[in-house]
């Protein structure tokens, strides 16, 4: 059963009358440990929208899935926008409905990272958020596509799906990036990597990993780049293979990530193409957009043009292969 609020009438700084109307459907979990923090945000998000002539319902999850389908629901109803309120992880569930849609997805970050938020230049707080919104550029993006599943920024196959199925295990997640770092560095004394057969665009190699990332944007974990050169609309996936090597060599590695340094980078092997399948003697743990997810074998496929995405009117840099229309997509009249 839909859980629908009318939200009371808050202060909100009174938006440009310029604007379009358009139909919204905001999506959270209350159950969250991010949302008692930001239910007073909605509530002037939501008078924020409506004082600019949409149409806003709120609608909140009760159980697992339950993003998915109340996207689903927004689709078939011909909404103009999903708004995604929460983290990574809500916005590939709702993602999931959208793909190949009319519907545009939008985000309020109340995440623990809010990567997709970090990418796109969208404001972390609430307020520069909506304007956001409601002054964006709609964008048609790609998405990744492994198996049955959609992603939006990554899929990592290797070290960090090891730690996000024990973080997810241990019920570390609740500790949120100090529940990530413990376990990564616990589980760095005893990862030694593993050896995988890939193919990708019918290129077959074979070789020794200690960390594979598929990318459809550059951020990961809203602090590296390990594909630094993703564009999100270009009609191709980037592969960035971590291999092996001493420790000395893996920290300067990390300090180059971290650093975003530019250039050739020892003990990476790094590749774009369409499609890519992943094989393994022994299954190797995967994770799709942050969150733990099932196991090797896997096919990946870029699906491009999947997505409408509102993003901020000034975009950030390297992220697109090619300039909006402004005229066409801008979210004003």
């Amino acid at each position: 059963m839909d859980i629908q609020k009318t939200m009371p009438q808050t202060r909100a700084k009174k938006p440009d009358a310029s604007t379009i109307p358009r139909t919204a459907v905001i999506i959270t979990n209350p159950t969250s440990g991010s949302y008692a923090r930001f239910a007073h945000d909605l509530e002037e998000v939501v008078t924020f929208l409506q004082q600019a002539l949409w149409q806003v319902e709120l609608k909140l999850t009760q159980s697992p899935g339950d993003g998915s389908r109340l996207a689903q629901e927004a689709v078939e109803q011909k909404a103009d926008i999903v708004i995604a309120a929460g983290g990574d992880g809500t916005i590939n569930e709702i993602i999931q409905e959208l793909a190949g849609s009319e519907t545009a997805l939008g985000v309020l970050p109340m995440g623990t990272v809010n990567v997709w938020a970090r990418e796109m230049e969208i404001p972390l707080e609430s307020a520069g958020a909506r304007d956001v919104l409601l002054h964006g550029i709609t964008r048609q993006i790609d998405l990744g596509r492994i198996n049955d599943r959609y992603f939006l920024l990554m899929v990592g196959v290797g070290f960090d799906g090891e730690v996000s199925h024990s973080v997810e295990k241990t019920h570390m997640k609740r500790f949120g990036v100090l529940g990530y770092l413990f376990t990564m560095l616990q589980m760095s004394r005893q990862f030694r990597g593993f050896r995988v057969s890939l193919t990708l665009d019918e290129q077959a190699m074979s070789t020794r990993a200690l960390q594979i990332v598929v990318g459809n944007t550059q951020l990961y974990g809203g602090a590296v780049t390990f594909t630094s050169k993703a564009k999100c609309d270009d009609g191709l996936l980037d592969v960035c293979i971590i291999h092996p090597g001493s420790r000395w060599r893996f920290l300067l590695l990390l300090r180059d990530l971290f650093l975003r340094q530019k250039g050739k980078k020892e003990l990476v092997t790094y590749k774009t193409g369409k499609s890519l399948e992943i094989r393994s003697r022994t299954p190797i743990a995967l994770q799709i957009d942050g969150d733990a997810a099932g196991q090797t074998p896997a096919t990946i496929q870029v699906v491009p043009g999947a997505l409408k995405v509102i993003v901020p009117l000034v975009e950030p840099e390297g992220i697109f292969s090619r300039k909006a229309e402004l005229k066409q997509e801008k979210n004003v009249l």
